[in-house]
């Protein structure tokens, strides 16, 4: 049986290094990156709602059931007014979360009744929220 170090010596052997060369991005297929690739922009380049639902603070959930006024809707493709204090919002998929706003709860777990929106299950904070690069809230991982 051979040692570790002599199996990785004769691998390494059998390979020839090549020189990195620039390839668009279709003539690309079965090579490897000579270096990280790295974005010019962060995607989501804002918060945006993992799900179809309502934004709104989790500071105001009262508890299950809580039911709040909803004012304004948040879809792809547009930002929405800031979120109104005591208020939700609703939020499709893919949609900028409003300002003021820091959890979604799903459209399955609300009852919406006219001009407001019953929880019926309580979200944890920041519940089906997308953060944008370099932002996490949470507990540490």
């Amino acid at each position: 049986m051979k040692r570790i170090d002599e199996a990785l010596a004769e691998i390494t052997a059998a390979f020839t290094p090549r020189n990195a060369v620039r390839r668009s991005l279709a003539d690309v297929r079965g090579l490897v990156l000579a270096e990280d690739v790295v974005a010019e922009t962060d995607l989501p380049r804002v918060d945006d709602s993992a799900m179809d639902g309502y934004a709104l603070r989790h500071a105001d959930l009262t508890g299950p059931g809580a039911r709040l006024p909803v004012s304004g809707e948040s879809a792809a493709g547009r930002m929405p007014e800031p979120l109104r204090p005591g208020h939700a919002m609703r939020i499709f998929t893919g949609a900028p979360l409003p300002e003021g706003a820091d959890t979604v709860v799903i459209q399955e777990n609300t009852e919406r009744d006219g001009d407001g929106v019953a929880i019926r299950e309580l979200p944890r904070p920041g519940a089906n929220v997308r953060h944008r690069p370099g932002y996490f809230v949470g507990p540490p991982l």
